[in-house]
This record gives C-alpha cells, structure tokens and sequence, in this order.
C-alpha cells in the first residue's frame, strides 16, 4: 500500500492554527443604539474633561465587543487602576479602567505642565493626589454617562471603589460573556485610553435596544408637542358647583317631609366653588344683573393640589368629600 500524496499548493505547516473554544471567542456584532449612545457621550466628555486638564482633547469611541470576561482581563497588565461602579435600577457591577498614560498626562497638565509622560509609564501605587484626580475623572465620565443614556433607558452609575488588581475586582466568572467599551482620549497629541466593562446579563433586560436599529432618540423637550397640547387643555369642558349650605338629618326627618315643607338654611361665607371635584375657588354669594353670583376673593392654583402628599392627595378616585366649604377631603380608607 502507498502513503497517498500529500495535495498541491502552499506547506500546510506554515498555514495558522485557530481554536475555537469559549476563551477565545470575539464576537463582534454591531449595536446600534449603543453606538449612538457612545458618539454622544464622546461629545459631551469631550467638553467636561477640557474644563478639567484645559487642553485640546479628542475622544475616540471604538465598537463595543462581546467576549468572555477573562479575555478581557488578560489584555490588561497585572496592576491597573480599576473603579467599580454599580449601575441601577440593572442588577449588576461594571468597572472603569483609566489607562494610566491618561492620568499622568491629565495630572501634568492640571499642575501646570505640558503633559510629558515619565520615561517610562509602569503600575506603581498612586499616591493620595493621584487617587484623587482619578476619582474626579470618574465621576465626570459617570455623569456624562449617565446624560448620555438618558434619551433610551435611564441608568445610573454608582461610585463603589477603586481596586489595582482584578483579584479583588471580580465582576463576573472567568467565562461569561461581558460587553466591552473602550475609548481613546487623546490629550494635546498625547493618547491614553478608557475602558468599561459591563457583565453583558446585566443588560439582558434592556438586550433589544441595544440591537434595534434606532437612528436617533429624542432627548430635549418637544416644545411644539408642549404647546400644542396645552393649547388643547384650554378647550376642555369642566364641571363647576357652588355649594351655598349644607344641611344634615336624621333618615326619620327625610322620610317625615312632605310636599310644601320649609327646610330652613343658613348660607355660610366664604363658598367654596369645586371644579370637577376638586376645591378650586372660594367667594363671596350676591347677586348681579338680576343674576345668583360668586364674587372670587381666592384661587387654588391646580399645581398646589398636584403636589399634595400620595397619601393626603386630593386627586384620585379612592378620594371623596368630605367639608366642601372648608376644602377638605378624606379617602375612603379614613385617612384625614
């Protein structure tokens, strides 16, 4: 038997080997509405760090990757500055990581230097002053952050603490699949970068805005819509009711009336005029042009009755009157 012939073309030796286990996997899968998220939040960073360091700054967004959390961890050097963050109403813990080129260039320029980095840049313990700057850039970053998501989900970013080593910074196991964004600051020429890491489960909830292909997201206030709408209000019928008295019996009385009683009452000042149920103006009873009137001597703007507590509100069908000429209410629980 022959050994068959090994098959024409280039040395099959030289030719790569890839292995395609969970530890190596990149996915690299376009999100949209994350990347919009990302290029707004560069522009509004890019503004906040320039009042800090007060030097011309440019801030690079790269795309967002999936990849296992270890991954992520080996391509950093064994000490880093990492902060951790917690990100609410989402259950979960990411971390910052400002690349130390970045801190050094931003400290000299705040002392007043030019931003020369050392001769070489290593991963020494930061010193009090160091931890400082750091934590305020953080928090600047958090902030912007935070605006920058407003317009699709609302997400806030909590300071926790900083740690050197991921060690202690564990924010997932070794082979979960954990959303990477990184950002290059480019301070007067000099470039650094800054990375976030998010367990991509934590995002689960909020998964389809990532992917959806939203071209932009609405974040001022509509004012034509405002208007418009207010506008509209103005026109809305309401029901109005002067109660001049108020007379309380027994059920005997009312079953003893007949036809032609006289039921004496006494009209008591100031009348409490209710619009749709609410008590809105109080007056005085006359009569003009041959007509029952209500002179206003005082108005309850709707917005004091709107910031009433949620459990003493006056707005809300578990609410009834209860003294319209004193403009009381209670709920039908007996709360007062």
């Amino acid at each position: 038997m022959t050994e068959p012939s090994s098959p024409a073309g280039p040395d099959h030796a030289s030719l790569p080997t890839y292995t395609f286990d969970r530890s190596s996997r990149v996915i690299k899968r376009r999100m949209p509405t994350l990347e919009l998220i990302h290029e707004r939040f560069a522009r509004t960073a890019r503004l906040t760090l320039y009042n800090m360091v007060r030097r011309p700054i440019e801030l690079e967004v790269r795309l967002p990757e999936l990849k296992p959390y270890q991954v992520f961890v080996n391509a950093f050097p064994e000490r880093t500055n990492i902060n951790l963050v917690n990100i609410r109403p989402l259950r979960g813990v990411g971390c910052w990581i400002i690349d130390p080129q970045v801190v050094y260039i931003a400290i000299d320029n705040m002392f007043g230097g030019e931003g020369r980095l050392p001769p070489k840049v290593t991963s020494k313990e930061y010193t009090a002053i160091e931890l400082r700057i750091i934590r305020r850039l953080v928090d600047s970053l958090l902030a912007e952050y935070e605006k920058a998501w407003k317009g699709v989900h609302e997400l806030k970013f909590d300071f926790l603490r900083q740690e050197t080593n991921f060690q202690f910074a564990r924010i997932t196991d070794a082979d979960e699949m954990v959303l990477h964004c990184s950002f290059v600051v480019d301070i007067n020429g000099r470039k650094g970068s800054v990375d976030f890491c998010v367990p991509f489960w934590v995002f689960e909830p909020i998964k389809t805005l990532l992917f959806s292909q939203m071209q932009a997201f609405q974040a001022d206030e509509d004012n034509e819509w405002s208007d418009n709408l207010r506008a509209e209000m103005q026109s809305a019928n309401v029901t109005m009711v002067a109660t001049l008295a108020k007379r309380q019996g027994t059920l005997g009385e009312v079953l003893s009336f007949n036809v032609g009683d006289l039921l004496p009452i006494e009209v008591q000042e100031p009348i409490t005029v209710m619009v749709d149920g609410l008590p809105m103006i109080k007056g005085a009873y006359g009569v003009r042009n041959g007509r029952y009137a209500v002179k206003v001597s005082d108005i309850n703007h709707p917005v004091a009755l709107s910031n009433q507590p949620a459990d003493r509100g006056l707005i809300g069908p578990q609410y009834r009157e209860r003294d319209a000429g004193a403009g009381e209410f209670t709920s039908e629980k007996g709360l007062p």
